[in-house]
């Protein structure tokens, strides 16, 4: 016999040594012996069966994780096997066996009804907390984590977020690791059995390496993306503590001692310290020192070995006595080794101590009656309720609402209630008040059983914080007589006010309305609505007094006229509410650099004008100037949000550039927009010639707006040619304006005014729209289809409307959506980086291209190349121009081209004018060219000839 058959030969024959319901199961939880009573306690043979199908079905989840648990340790917990119609509550005590598997006793918690029926209730609340069970639960789809529990996380060190929609490849050393691991687990999955290893080393959050035992089981083994099931338990500290599998003997939890003609000649660890021995102390001993008497000795001499002689087993339940003479009750199995041999031979005994329990049963028996007894005499209503219905309840709550007998108990809540409305305010604020963790307390209408309402004050709360969808218990008080005394006096008191307040009111509510009326009237004419800023009349009444005083005095004054740059492309973007949240903070801004005698003012939209009485020079108004810059330069943050605003500052002076107010307006304006010019950003002050450059400014701005209607805008187009054989690859779309008295006007002097005031967007849709239009035109002469490439604003990028727009393009004109490339910025494409990828990812999946215009001359990270779905880059011509004499320019490209293919991305090199610049391109791997050496802009007309 090996020594594995011999180990589940004495499991068997401990198991029927033991009184209580026993048995033994292999590492999956199946039982392969079992004694019986356990089989008299579930009914029937268990043997082959999952242990797990003896408890309740309610109770089932929460069982199969502590059977699982089992065999790793020491456990015990309460259960509720099935049994008749109720089920039976037990205290189930386990204990691993090697090298797999554990062995479980079963014994009774409770022997009276009403206790039987607590204790269930507690066992079914226990299962809706499996999600608090001390092993890591996750569920997953192929690559990825669909969810876990809280274990998880925190075994892991990671919040349960950092793991959900996530790979598990995070938590495994390697994704080589990871990728083995799952290639082993997919094969035992796909053919329904359950995968378990037993030792699986994963990688914490801080780097620190956690040994686990992992199950796993298919939620449905014919597809793979219906999920999977986890179960992982931490067996760190076992790996370390393990060293080779201990006896039954050393792991039985029942003292076990065996003898001969009753004198004692073995017993095991958990025997010397349930009678307090140490190891041989009672060797060769009899078993008198293990009762209180000789009568008591010799009773159960007599008892037992008559049962033994008929060759059965000896179960029974006594008291027996301590080293320290202390009494215990045990339940006591004995067995005869040899029947025929009772004086002489061996016989084997198997202790349990139940002391404990038995103490317990009757403390919860007289707490239960305490409890019983407070209740009945209670002077409150106290109900339990659970999903609606009240529980249980005390002789009070059925004397308040008419009831008699428990016929309240089981009685829907909504009942006690007068109406509908009443019931479903109650139940949400019940409902608020448990979501936050707070007993909820208010007087409600509720009605009796025969009809009549009555005022009371309800208290609440949850059983269990944590399951606040449980049970509740309510304190109920008729405070009807209350209400109705505090309600007469209310009556009274208010009367009386009421009659003050009105004789009162009548002196008074002319005069005050006349003074709030004329007061809300005067800041409403002098203020600006939005911000509370002094408005244009106010600061225009300001500034007259200032050059008043200014020239009384012999002072200079200031003004400061201001301009937020970029400021509607923000309001276009996010909104009002950004844009208004925005002003506001600027204002605060504005008003906390400046002093106590400077007026801040807001003329309307994104302009303000800060007037700065008593200058002694211009260098101050410089400081000025320097402090609101470094005030706005703070990002402004709105839901989730960092806004960048930053100022351009017009500045003159009284004397110095005019003396009266209107003139000093204009001229603080018109500095304002050389501000802008110069890079924004910064201020200007006034200079003679910013005038007609301002007038030049506002006549090509208010010549721009009709320039769409009236069809001033055409398109020109470049070719983009391949370099290694000369044809054309495709078009560049360029936008030009046709100015009725000055012609062609260059893109740099009009496109920066279009960007500003906004009419970027249309005109850029008129742009996307008519080159599709002309495409498909070519198309149909039939000409080839070549790609247009059209370039993207910033704004016009950002604009909500974006992807509408290029989708009812796409639609209308028919053209294939692959023919079309936009060119955007790097700045364009970082301004916004929350939004960008969403506004790429929707526009690459329209199956439009994307490419990056004026590469290099924008931000210095790289990282967003591998973020955005960009499929060609384009070699800004400033670095193009000198490529034949600059060695620092053909560095660059040579740069741009290695970084290029290792992306896998085209390259395009604008400004190509010479031969030798494209010999340079060729010769460093650049695919594509455009330039003066190929092709000037042409027009419309002029590229059929091209393309023949």
């Amino acid at each position: 016999m090996d020594r594995g058959t011999s180990i589940a030969a004495l499991v068997a024959d401990a198991l029927a040594l033991i009184a209580a319901p026993a048995c033994a199961c292999d590492g999956e939880g199946t039982i392969w012996a079992a004694n019986a009573a356990l089989a008299e306690l579930a009914g029937g043979d268990v043997v082959g069966r999952p242990l797990v199908s003896l408890f309740c079905p309610r109770t089932a989840a929460a069982m199969a994780v502590e059977i699982r648990l089992s065999q790793s340790g020491e456990r015990r917990w309460d259960g509720l096997i099935e049994h008749g119609a109720t089920g039976r509550p037990v205290e189930v005590r386990a204990k691993p066996l090697s090298p797999e598997g554990a062995t479980f006793v079963f014994g009774d918690v409770l022997t009276f009804g009403d206790g039987q029926a607590a204790l269930r209730g507690r066992l079914l609340e226990q299962a809706a907390v499996v999600e608090h069970a001390p092993v890591g639960i996750a569920v997953t789809l192929p690559d990825l984590v669909k969810s876990c529990n809280p274990r998880m996380a925190e075994m892991l060190g990671y919040a349960p977020e950092e793991l959900i929609n996530h790979s598990p490849a995070r938590v495994f050393a390697s994704r080589a690791q990871y990728e083995a691991f799952i290639g082993e687990a997919v094969v035992v999955l796909t053919a329904g059995s359950l995968f378990e290893k037993s030792e699986v080393p994963l990688r914490r959050r801080d780097g620190s390496t956690i040994w686990c035992r992992i199950r796993a089981k298919a939620v449905d083994m014919s597809a793979r993306e219906a999920g999977t099931v986890w179960i992982v338990e931490d067996v760190t500290e076992a790996r370390q503590a393990f060293t080779e599998i201990q006896s039954i003997m050393t792991n039985a939890t029942i003292g076990i001692f065996f003898t001969r003609a009753r004198t004692i000649t073995r017993y095991n660890h958990c025997f010397g310290s349930m009678f307090g021995y140490s190891p041989g102390e009672v060797l060769g001993r009899s078993t008198r020192v293990l009762y209180a008497d000789d009568a008591a000795f010799e009773a159960m001499g007599r008892t037992a070995y008559g049962v033994l002689a008929l060759g059965g087993s000896f179960k029974t339940e006594t008291t027996m006595v301590r080293r320290d003479g202390t009494r215990m009750w045990v339940n006591m199995i004995g067995y005869a080794v040899n029947p025929e041999e009772l004086g002489t031979g061996t016989m084997i005994w198997m202790i349990e101590d139940r002391t404990g329990q038995k103490a317990a049963e009757e403390s919860l028996r007289n707490a239960l009656l305490e409890n019983q007894a407070i209740l009945d005499n209670a002077v409150l209503g106290i109900a339990v309720v659970e999903k609606g219905r009240t529980l249980h309840c005390n002789r009070k709550m059925e004397e308040l609402f008419g009831h008699q007998g428990g016929s309240i108990e089981g009685l829907p809540v909504r009942e006690l209630y007068p109406d509908d409305a009443g019931w479903i305010a109650a139940r949400e604020q019940t409902r608020r008040d448990f979501e936050a963790g707070r007993v909820h307390m208010a007087e409600y209408e509720l009605v009796r059983r025969d009809g009549k309402r009555f005022w009371a004050r309800l208290s609440g709360r949850p059983f269990d914080m944590a399951d606040r969808g449980g049970r509740s218990v309510w304190l109920i008080d008729d405070v009807t007589a209350q209400r109705e005394a505090a309600d007469a006096l209310r009556r009274a008191r208010d009367e009386l006010e009421v009659r003050v307040q009105e004789r009162t009111a009548e002196l008074q509510a002319e005069i005050v309305e006349r003074r709030q009326a004329e007061a809300r009237v005067h800041h409403m004419a002098y203020h600006d609505a939005l911000t509370g800023l002094p408005n244009r009349a106010l600061l225009s009444d300001r500034l007259d007094r200032a050059l008043l005083s200014a020239r009384r005095d012999g002072m200079k004054l200031a003004l400061l006229f201001i301009d937020l740059d970029r400021f509607k492309t923000i309001n276009d973007s996010l909104g009002h509410l950004a844009g208004d949240h925005l002003l506001k903070e600027v204002a605060q801004r504005l008003c906390r650099v400046v002093r106590a005698s400077d007026t801040v003012a807001r003329l309307g939209g994104d302009e303000f004008v800060v007037l700065v009485p008593g200058v002694r020079a211009a260098e101050e108004c410089g400081l000025v100037g320097d402090k609101i810059i470094a005030a706005l330069a703070a990002p402004i943050e709105f839901e989730g949000h960092s806004l960048h605003i930053s100022p351009s500052i017009g500045i003159c002076l009284y004397p110095d550039d005019g003396d009266d107010a209107a003139g000093l307006m204009r001229k603080a304006d018109a500095a304002m927009y050389y501000a802008k010019a110069a890079g924004r950003n910064n201020y200007q002050f006034y200079a003679e010639p910013m005038n007609a450059a301002a007038a030049r400014h506002f006549e090509m701005e208010t010549r721009l707006r009709g320039a769409l209607l009236r069809e001033e805008f055409v398109l020109f187009y470049q070719p983009i040619v391949d370099v290694r054989d000369g044809r054309v690859h495709g078009l560049e779309v360029l936008l030009r304006w046709r100015h009725p008295e000055q012609g062609l006007v260059a893109p740099d002097d009009f496109i920066p005014i279009l960007e500003e005031n906004g009419l970027i967007v249309p005109v850029g849709e008129w742009v996307i729209r008519r080159a599709c239009e002309q495409s498909m035109a070519w198309q149909r002469a039939g000409l080839p289809a070549l790609p247009l490439a059209v370039n993207l604003s910033a704004r016009q990028f950002m604009h909500r409307g974006l992807i509408q727009s290029i989708r009812a393009i796409v639609d209308d004109t028919g053209i294939e959506p692959g023919l079309l490339e936009f060119e955007i910025t790097e700045t364009a494409l970082m301004q916004h980086g929350g939004q960008t990828p969403e506004t790429l990812g929707q526009i690459y999946r329209m199956g439009i291209r994307l490419s990056i215009d004026d590469f290099g001359t924008g931000y210095s990270s790289l990282a967003y190349l591998k973020r955005f779905p960009v499929r060609k880059i384009k070699i800004d011509r400033a670095f193009v121009r000198d490529l034949e004499t600059s060695s620092e320019d053909q560095a660059i490209v040579a740069a741009i081209m290695a970084l290029a293919g290792s992306l896998g991305m085209a390259v395009v090199a604008e400004g190509v004018e010479t031969d030798a610049q494209l010999a340079l391109l060729r010769r460093h791997g650049c695919q594509y060219a455009q330039g003066y050496l190929f092709a000037r802009p042409l027009d419309a007309a002029a590229v059929p000839a091209l393309l023949d």
